[in-house]
């Protein structure tokens, strides 16, 4: 006897997706997550990129409680005290479907689970899932404190820090310890700020965003650190991600976030929007690094695994998007569960289309085709030599002296070799990271 149909572990917005697809095929689903109300333990930095969830709800653009769209992107590098800021502004960007949606997740997990509620899926939350159930080694539901839930299908939704697969030996490393190189740690604040102040300080009108992504070369000692910002309708989301694997147990995370913070280019941005009266959220959440090369097993008899369990994350130091593949790894485990209900074969047999369908997707694509890019956002000099030098080379290239001017390359090249990256380094960093990105 099973209770449901198919249980999904996380209501994240993979896990609510694939809940809201399987219940529109007609599944009876039960969807758990350990945050009450459900969202309020789900992080992120803050844009939603793509428009994958019109696939199962074609208007969630109008409907959901998103902040803004993305207008504007910049990307940048910051030394002790400068910057340079690449500021890209895509019309196409300002009309449907927007291209990346800007959303706190607390408001937006919780819509997205109550659309799986109107889709007929029973929603538990401050639930704790302990394990999953097995009978002769196959899955066959969850268990929670003494209770026990059964289903031909379990999907593990649970996060990066994914319980259930280190507890059922899913993943290569035994426990967390071992994979911190696998792992970034991120950090966010989120700011009041007035609505006004915001769209004159940017320049936006209606519901106009900007995207913010930065190198942090303005950090002592070996941590590798990157930033952001995101404009909300009222409020910033501020925020570091940092490499794991660079932290000396001197370091203290929130310092680095506050010297983001302070750096002259952010704090003219949040500016009013500084101090405790002013701090509405603040957070933090580990994000899987290491995408293809950390994926545990994705599927066997009686489960599927997607979204931030399965390491479905994409950073390139720049950007870093994940919540678009959580998404799309939900619908194909819930196209792969209904087709292996529908012929009464929940196993690996039949559940192995989940990895087929993946591999057709753009998900598995992306992850195999960037599989070694930490060699490059792990790459030391991309923090502490490269924003320093790129922002004296054109700080000098600019700055009026009366002395003759030479070539911008050759200005350059003197600020990277003063930085101590000579042409040897930076060949071998430019065929390191060319073919990263």
């Amino acid at each position: 006897m099973t209770d449901f149909d198919a249980i999904v572990v996380g209501a994240g917005v993979g896990g609510s997706s694939a809940a809201i697809k399987l219940a529109q095929m007609g599944k009876q689903v039960l969807l758990l997550d350990r945050g009450q109300p459900i969202g309020s333990k789900n992080l992120s930095g803050g844009v939603l990129w793509g428009n994958d969830l019109a696939e199962i709800l074609p208007n969630w653009q109008d409907e959901a409680p998103i902040e803004r769209f993305v207008l504007n992107k910049k990307v940048g590098f910051l030394s002790e005290k400068d910057a340079t800021v690449i500021d890209m502004h895509f019309n196409d960007w300002n009309s449907r479907p927007y291209n990346g949606s800007i959303v706190l997740r607390a408001k937006f997990d919780e819509w997205l689970a109550n659309q799986a509620k109107e889709a007929g899926v029973t929603v538990l939350d401050g639930i704790t899932v302990d394990q999953l159930l097995l009978e002769a080694d196959k899955v066959v539901g969850i268990q929670s404190s003494n209770d026990t839930v059964k289903a031909p299908v379990t999907i593990i939704m649970d996060g990066a820090n994914s319980r259930l697969t280190l507890k059922a030996g899913l993943r290569k490393e035994k426990n967390m310890s071992e994979s911190k190189s696998k792992f970034m740690l991120g950090l966010k604040d989120v700011l009041a700020l007035d609505h006004d102040k915001i769209e004159q300080r940017f320049a936006l009108t209606g519901r106009q965003g900007v995207a913010g992504e930065f190198v942090l070369g303005n950090i002592p000692s070996n941590v590798k650190a990157g930033g952001f910002f995101y404009t909300n309708y009222d409020s910033i989301s501020i925020g570091v991600v940092v490499h794991l694997d660079s932290l000396s147990p001197e370091d203290r995370t929130y310092r680095i976030l506050e010297m983001f913070k302070s750096h002259p280019y952010i704090e003219r941005l949040i500016q009013d929007g500084e101090g405790i009266a002013n701090l509405k959220e603040y957070g933090a959440k580990l994000i899987p690094e290491a995408g293809y090369n950390m994926m545990p097993k994705l599927y066997g008899d009686g489960f599927l695994v997607g979204g931030d369990a399965a390491g479905f994350v994409f950073s390139n130091g720049l950007v870093i998007q994940g919540m678009n593949y959580a998404i799309k790894s939900g619908i194909l485990a819930a196209e792969a569960t209904s087709q292996a209900l529908d012929k009464s074969d929940p196993t690996k047999t039949s559940l192995k289309l989940y990895q087929k369908l993946l591999e057709n997707s753009y998900v598995l694509k992306d992850l195999k085709k960037f599989k070694d890019v930490t060699k490059m956002t792990k790459n030391k000099n991309l923090f502490k030599v490269y924003p320093g030098a790129i922002n004296d080379g054109f700080k000098h290239a600019m700055t009026e002296k009366g002395e003759p001017k030479q070539r911008l390359y050759k200005t350059l090249l003197q600020s990277f070799k003063q930085r101590g990256a000579g042409m040897f380094t930076l060949l071998k960093d430019g065929l390191r990271g060319g073919t990263k990105l």
